[in-house]
């Protein structure tokens, strides 16, 4: 299945793609090469082969596989009176439907493409949500996030090309970057009023380059994880969205769109009320209307939006899925790539995801409200460690603030510091608080792109309400990190 669109081919964007993407050869023995075949020549219908070297899967030791899926995360603890019987699924050893995938398919060599439904799926799935504004799209699986962030760097970046990241970022893809020999230069974040991205000091930096960075070449893209901005929790207003995407067609540079939390948008906080969590709940159709960020995307009509999906924030990370959306011409680039450096993803974790999507939830739609199952568990177990801090005698005192958590698994705080606190020496030093009360937190600081552009700004932490186990290690692990935060400030921000 190929998109389906009724909108306008985009402009060329090939000048964007990485010359070393570019010159990128691929052979293989095993392909048929009809070139000078003689005139009369017509190929079997059905020829046997005896060229590849694949297993007959009656050699694959696994006949079938039954999964039992919970009907809601944290089934037994939030959700016990919402359990279902007989709430499993039987995975043949041949797939019963097109929209399913077979122990067969499954566990043999798989194309980079990914198998006919996983692919499916994810077309059907981006049809509905984040339908790019042009025709010639296409997207390709990867094998989770970061090996997506490596392809993009490979598709888009040469040797001393320039890439503009928020101050403040995912520090492991600044990697890819130097992997391929490009240059990482940090922009601003806006803390102010609720925070965003500081549009005014990227339009200047774009209009000005030349004289503010006379030895370095202009950006050639962009890196942004517009939702649940990973570490602040900051989420890029609609207008912002608008005026980057419009900056990017002025500048002619690339947006990689890295949205791992996009799914997870969350209303304001409020007192813990577990009897209750289902009053946030919502529809697919108002989830999507009034609910749902709008991915850059959906703004894109020439092409320059490489967005990054993953299945491990609202499925599972060990499955190592993930998807690529963008301009045709970049997604064959990074075919072409896929094909040398991790050829197609699990087969096994295919199987799994799409069986699953089709069987038990009943597809793109069925995947969605999952979704919103996800949605509830992350409203309660964020209103449970958000509330345990701004009841605080921390918070009273104000010695720290919320930056932002309406959206993901992080929360920025912010340690109102006195002006002219070295911001660096004095996280340290608190961090050491932190493990004297038992409470493991990240410092700001550590994310920063470059320290000495944002060390005015490195005055936060990032905390995540994922990873505990119930909600007593949320009320504990807030409780610890409000006391060791008070108790520094009562010390005049001494041990």
């Amino acid at each position: 299945m190929s998109p389906i669109s009724t909108e306008a081919l985009s402009p060329s964007i090939d000048h964007l793609i990485s010359k070393r993407s570019k010159s990128r050869t691929f052979r293989h023995f095993g392909l048929a090469d009809l070139e000078g075949a003689p005139a009369d020549f017509k190929p079997h219908p059905k020829p046997l082969s005896l060229s590849f070297g694949k297993p007959n899967e009656q050699y694959f030791p696994i006949d079938k596989i039954t999964v039992d899926v919970d009907n809601y995360p944290f089934q037994k603890t939030l959700f016990p009176n919402d359990i279902l019987e007989g709430n499993s699924i039987t995975i043949q050893r041949n797939g019963e439907s097109l929209q399913e995938i077979g122990i067969d398919e499954a566990l043999q060599y798989g194309e980079v493409n990914g198998l006919p439904a996983f692919r499916d799926f994810l077309l059907k799935f981006t049809e509905k949500v984040n339908k790019p504004n042009y025709h010639d799209w296409d997207l390709i699986p990867t094998n989770g996030s970061g090996d997506g962030l490596n392809k993009a760097a490979d598709a888009i970046l040469d040797p001393n090309d320039v890439i503009l990241l928020e101050e403040f970022t995912f520090i492991p893809f600044t990697n890819a970057i130097r992997n391929v020999g490009a240059i990482p230069v940090p922009t601003k974040l806006n803390f102010d009023k609720g925070g965003d991205f500081n549009v005014e000091y990227l339009q200047d930096l774009l209009e000005n380059w030349h004289q503010l960075n006379p030895n370095l070449k202009k950006p050639k893209a962009l890196y942004l994880i517009p939702t649940c901005q990973n570490p602040t929790g900051l989420t890029h207003s609609y207008q912002t969205r608008e005026k980057i995407y419009e900056l990017a067609q002025i500048h002619d540079f690339i947006i990689i769109e890295d949205d791992p939390y996009g799914y997870l948008t969350l209303p304001p906080v409020s007192k813990p009320d577990l009897a209750n969590i289902k009053d946030f709940d919502i529809s697919v159709d108002e989830y999507l209307a009034n609910h749902l960020n709008h991915s850059y995307l959906k703004l894109d009509t020439h092409g320059r939006v490489l967005r990054l999906e993953t299945l491990s924030k609202v499925f599972a990370p060990g499955l190592r899925l993930g998807f690529i959306v963008g301009h045709s011409n970049v997604i064959k680039s990074i075919r072409g790539y896929s094909n040398i450096v991790t050829r197609a993803p699990s087969g096994t974790s295919q199987l799994i995801f799409t069986n699953i999507v089709t069987k038990k939830f009943g597809g793109v739609d069925g995947y969605l409200q999952w979704i919103l199952k996800m949605r509830l568990a992350y409203i309660h177990r964020r209103n449970v460690l958000i509330h345990s801090i701004i009841t605080s005698k921390a918070y009273e005192s104000n010695y720290l603030s919320i930056i932002n958590c309406d959206s993901g698994m992080f929360a920025g705080i912010k340690l109102n510091f006195p002006q002219g606190t070295d911001n660096v020496e004095k996280l340290k030093l608190l961090n050491f608080k932190f493990l004297q009360y038992g409470v493991n937190v990240v410092l700001g600081f550590k994310m920063a792109v470059d320290l000495d552009f944002s060390h005015s700004n490195a005055n936060f932490l990032r905390i995540c309400f994922a990873a505990a186990e119930n909600d007593l290690e949320l009320q504990e692990a807030g409780s610890r990190l409000s006391n060791a935060v008070f108790e520094f400030f009562q010390n005049d921000l001494q041990f």
